[in-house]
C-alpha cells in the first residue's frame, strides 16, 4: 500500500503520532517498520497518555493519535468545536494488567472486591495489603501480612481510567463512593517507568497496559481477577472471548482532512491497517484483530479515506 500511495518516487516528509502508551510497543514497531521501507520519512511520535493524545489531535496538532479508550464527550465536542473530521480504527486489544513482583507468591488472583479495598477511593488508610478487610469485610482473607504500594500511570493514561471504569466504578456507585483511585499511589508519567518502580517499593501492586506488562515477566508477574465467574487470566483467549473482565479495546484517531493533505501520513495508515500492520498487535504483546476483523477494519478505513466524513465514535 506505501507503494501505490507513494508512486514512483520515495516518501519523505513526515509523519505525526501521539497518544496512548500502552500503543507505544505497537506504534514504536510499525514506525521501525515503516523507516525501512522510507528511509527519508521523520516520525514525530509522542506517546505520553491518551488523553494527552486526544487534546493534541482535537487542536488539529497532530493528525494521527493512539487511544487506549474511545473519546469521551469532552474530546468529542473539542474536536467538532475544531471542524476536525475523522475516523476512529479498532487496531488490537489489550487489557489492563495487574502485577507483582515474581519472587512474590502471596498473592494469585484478586477479587473485584480487593482490587477495590486495595486501591479504590477508601483505601487511603490500607497500608498493609492484609488489611484490605477494613475498607469491605473479608477482603483481606487470604492477603500478606506485607506493605503495600500501588504503583501505575497518571489521570491522562487510558490505562487508568479503564481500571476505574471496569474495578472501581460499579462498587463505588454501590458505595456511594468517588469512583477514583487512591489518591496516595505512586505515579509513573510513562507505563514504560513502572516496572522500575514497583522493583523500589516492596510489597508493591502495579497495573499497566498488558502490551507494556508482558515484557516484564522476568521480574514481574501477572495477577488473575475474579470478577463473580472464577479466576482469570489476561491471556489471548480470555481477551478476545471478553473473559478476562478488564479487557479493552485499543483505537487509532485518523483527522481525515489532515492526512489527505500528507501522503506520507496517508501511506502511514494505510500500512497500519494492511493485514501486516494489524498482525504487528501480536508481535508486541497485545491481542491481534481476527482476520475477520482486520478485513472490516481495512474497509472501514477505505470508505472514510474516500469519504472524508467523520464517523461515530
Amino acid at each position: 500500500m506505501v507503494a501505490a500511495c507513494g508512486a514512483s518516487a520515495p516518501l519523505d516528509g513526515r509523519v505525526r503520532i501521539a497518544g496512548s502508551t500502552t500503543l507505544l510497543p505497537m506504534i514504536s514497531q510499525l514506525s521501525a517498520d515503516f523507516a525501512a521501507q522510507s528511509p527519508l520519512v521523520a516520525l514525530d511520535v509522542r506517546m505520553t497518555g491518551s488523553s494527552d493524545g486526544a487534546v493534541l489531535f482535537c487542536d488539529a496538532l497532530v493528525p494521527i493519535t493512539g487511544s487506549s479508550r474511545p473519546f469521551n464527550e469532552r474530546e468529542l465536542a473539542s474536536c467538532a468545536s475544531s471542524g476536525i473530521a475523522f475516523t476512529r480504527l479498532l487496531v488490537a486489544r489489550d487489557a489492563v494488567a495487574l502485577m507483582v513482583d515474581a519472587g512474590s507468591t502471596a498473592v494469585q488472583c484478586l477479587t473485584q472486591e480487593q482490587i477495590y479495598a486495595l486501591m479504590g477511593p477508601e483505601s487511603v488508610s490500607v497500608s498493609r495489603w492484609s488489611e484490605a478487610g477494613q475498607v469491605i469485610d473479608g477482603a483481606g482473607i487470604g492477603l500478606p501480612n506485607e506493605d503495600l504500594t500501588v504503583v501505575g500511570p497518571g489521570a491522562g493514561s487510558g490505562t487508568r481510567q479503564t481500571l476505574i471504569d471496569l474495578a472501581i466504578a460499579p462498587l463505588a456507585k454501590e458505595r456511594d463512593a468517588t469512583p477514583a483511585l487512591r489518591p496516595d499511589y505512586v505515579i509513573e508519567p510513562a507505563e514504560q517507568l513502572i516496572r522500575s518502580s514497583m522493583l523500589n517499593h516492596q510489597g508493591a501492586l502495579g497495573f499497566a497496559g498488558l502490551a507494556t506488562a508482558s515484557g516484564w515477566a522476568q521480574t514481574l508477574r501477572l495477577l488473575s481477577v475474579d470478577f463473580g465467574q472464577g479466576c482469570q487470566r489476561p491471556s489471548s483467549a480470555a481477551i478476545n472471548s471478553g473473559d478476562y473482565p478488564l479487557s479493552r479495546e485499543l483505537y487509532v484517531y485518523v483527522n481525515l482532512a489532515a492526512v489527505a493533505g500528507n501522503p506520507t501520513e496517508l501511506a502511514f495508515v494505510d500500512q497500519l491497517v494492511s493485514s501486516e500492520g494489524l498482525a504487528t498487535a501480536e508481535r508486541v504483546g497485545s491481542v491481534a484483530l481476527t482476520d475477520q476483523e482486520r478485513a472490516a477494519v481495512r474497509a472501514h478505513w477505505e470508505a472514510a479515506r474516500d469519504q472524508g466524513t467523520s464517523d461515530a465514535a
